[in-house]
């Protein structure tokens, strides 16, 4: 009951609803390593007792993908360095050896009590919150918690750990409460006192904790700020405003299991790769001529993707300080053949200070290339005014998906603009020619919202936008926008968690650190091949016509025609 009452207020403060598995019936495996090893060598148990449990059957039972520890090498300790094999003794005794533990499809989350609740407070967020990280965490998750202070009464702070820890652990069902009991390590050590590559990163980058996700790599945690615990004390002293939350440590490990699983459909089936970008520090507004397939190659495609990393400009070094701190608009355009027009194949939104890496689908934007052959691209990454930096690199995915058409023409239509009263007066209606052999035929549009001078449109207000094909309408709205938690859910669908601004925040039709998703609809069953359609559209908010200055608004729309 406990449990399904925490839940629900969750949701409500944090919208953190995503799990992986929250059916009770579950079968919990045994966290249990094994018995020592010198007592089986010397026959005190039995063969059978002996032999250890299998790490990747929580893989099974989750239904996850299993991936081999990697004892290969090269490992290191800094910054999506692959993490070498370590041994930590644990509080009860035990022993957490990594490579035999190791499942194959989990994340290991190293939480210290070096982290305080906010500037004016230095009580550690070990003091509270442990239920709350339990019941959003993914099931998929090993935490261990390290006592790093350097006035740390080491047994005493772990004792009293471990007394938080039971008591929201009897809360919870007991099926559930089984499962986290295995998968909360309290390390007997001291950081200071621990050897190895762990012991070196709790010492330097990873004193306030660090996590091994699920490709093996070593990450870094972000601000653990908590939209609802705004303070206004802190605001009065000058300093960030939020105290922290240290159950918003599950929101690292929901973005590691959507990059595992954009990791795992990368990996998919055949594709050619062009990469403008490969490994280079760039910021501003920079050009590039690009050799795409020619046209045979060019047109067994039918799927185009952007795979876009944005890491800090030293790979190594820590995000915050290094990433760019603004959340601004990144865009990738291509030239048109009339050497003039830029047209936009891709819009993405920076992150506050940490590394970012986006996945977006650009099909449409085949229609352009059909000819192949060298075309000039266009990556504006931030303004020239705070052109802040990112190590890049842009792939460009050609893919057959084996779908029965392509893209063969994307006619241009409505573009935004400054959202006022007079928004909609220059939107008069298009007429579209439908090829006779068109197959499927689709209206895609990307439309983000930005300032907030009245209202607080664009970005923060619910603007929506009409279009009219033959008369049938789809609509596009912004629900989430000026919503406190709008932007939280979207970590499970490629938004970078935990960023050092207002990260979390709904916006109007974007959120930090993620690509901006262009809305398709079919409308194949409202055009006629061989006949013209009729496309309107227009803007609004609340219904009515926007008021005047109430920022503007950025678009992309096409009507793509498939044959």
């Amino acid at each position: 009951m406990w449990k399904k009452t925490a839940l629900l207020i969750l949701a409500a403060l944090f919208a953190l609803t995503f799990s992986l598995c929250t059916d009770d019936s579950r079968t919990v495996p045994d966290q249990d390593a094994g018995p020592d090893a010198d007592a089986v060598a010397d026959g005190d148990m039995d063969a059978d007792v002996a032999t250890p449990p299998d790490p990747s059957k929580v893989c099974v039972d989750l239904d996850l993908p299993i991936r081999t520890f990697d004892a290969t090498g090269p490992s290191g300790i800094l910054r999506n360095a692959l993490a070498d094999d370590f041994a930590l003794t644990l509080r009860d005794g035990g022993t957490f050896h990594f490579s035999e533990r190791y499942s194959g499809c989990e994340s290991y989350v190293f939480l210290t009590n070096a982290t305080v609740n906010s500037a004016l407070d230095d009580t550690s967020l070990w003091a509270r919150d442990m239920g709350m990280l339990m019941i959003n965490s993914p099931d998929n998750t090993h935490f261990f918690f390290i006592a790093a202070r350097s006035t740390s009464d080491t047994e005493a702070e772990l004792e009293a750990l471990q007394t938080r820890i039971d008591a929201d652990l009897d809360l919870m069902d007991p099926t559930e409460a089984e499962w986290w009991r295995g998968r909360m390590h309290l390390v007997a050590h001291h950081a200071n006192d621990i050897d190895g590559w762990v012991g070196q990163l709790l010492q330097g980058q990873g004193r306030g904790g660090f996590a091994i996700d699920r490709q093996q790599r070593i990450r870094f945690m972000g601000n653990f700020a908590d939209v609802t615990r705004y303070n206004t004390a802190l605001e009065s002293a000058g300093e960030w405003p939020w105290e922290s939350n240290i159950s918003y440590a599950a929101n690292e490990v929901k973005h590691y299991n959507y990059e595992a699983t954009r990791e795992a459909y990368l990996s998919e089936g055949d594709g050619t790769i062009v990469s403008p970008w490969s490994s280079e520090v760039l910021g501003g507004t920079v050009e590039i001529d690009v050799d795409f397939p020619d046209a045979g190659a060019m047109a067994a495609f039918d799927t185009m993707e952007i795979d876009l990393t944005m890491d800090c400009p030293d790979p190594e070094g820590p995000e915050f300080g290094n990433c760019g701190a603004w959340d601004y608009i990144s865009n990738i355009f291509l030239l048109d053949t009339d050497g003039v027009t830029w047209l936009e194949m891709a819009r993405f939104i920076t992150t506050y200070h940490r590394q970012g890496r986006y996945l977006v689908d650009t099909t449409p934007m085949l229609a352009y290339l059909q000819e192949g052959g060298t075309r000039r691209i266009r990556f504006v990454i931030s303004p020239e005014w705070n052109p802040q930096q990112y190590l890049t690199r842009m792939d460009f995915r050609f893919l057959s998906r084996a779908k029965g058409y392509s893209p063969s023409t994307a006619v241009s239509l409505f573009a935004g603009g400054d959202f006022n009263s007079q928004y909609n007066v220059s939107y008069q209606p298009l007429d579209v020619p439908i090829p006779a052999g068109a197959q499927h035929v689709e209206l895609w549009a990307t439309i983000t919202g930005h300032g907030a001078d009245t209202n607080n449109c664009a970005e923060f207000c619910n603007h929506s936008h009409a279009f009219l094909v033959n008369g049938a309408e789809y609509s596009v709205s912004h629900p989430a926008a000026g919503t406190t938690t709008g932007c939280m859910p979207q970590v499970d669908h490629g938004m970078v968690p935990n960023q050092g601004g207002t990260w979390w925040y709904g916006r109007g039709g974007w959120c930090p650190g993620q690509q901006v998703e262009p809305h398709v609809f079919d409308v194949t069953a409202d055009v006629t091949p061989g006949e013209t359609a009729v496309i309107e559209y227009s803007g609004s908010y609340l219904g009515n016509t926007p008021p005047d200055s109430a920022g503007n608004i950025v678009m992309s729309s096409y009507l793509v025609i498939y044959e």
